[in-house]
């Protein structure tokens, strides 16, 4: 239950548009010489690969599909501070705001 809303794309969105345009996830990975399990993982985790794939393969741009991982400058939001791009999101490394 988290208070903070991500504007990106649905998992299922993903996987459907990948299907709708003739291919699936599986082989779009063989095609660029990744494990299938690159393109799966980049849907529930931050997978930098996967993810670099997907966007190209779907020609949107990173931070629509995964804007808590992206911003729009086209940078890497590493998990770790995600807390400084993200608006609404806290830190759970027991400190306290005053």
């Amino acid at each position: 239950m988290s208070a903070c809303k991500h504007k990106g794309w649905h998992k299922e969105d993903i996987k459907a548009a990948i299907r709708k345009r003739g291919t699936t996830m599986s082989a779009l990975a063989r095609q660029q010489d990744l494990p299938p399990s690159t393109i799966r993982n980049a849907l529930a985790r931050p997978v930098l690969s996967g993810e670099v794939v997907i966007a190209e393969f779907l020609g949107v741009p990173p931070h629509e599909l995964w804007p808590e991982r992206w911003t729009r400058e086209g940078r890497r939001i590493r998990p770790r501070y995600a807390h400084k791009y993200i608006e609404g999101v806290s830190s759970n490394q027991g400190k306290s705001q005053v």
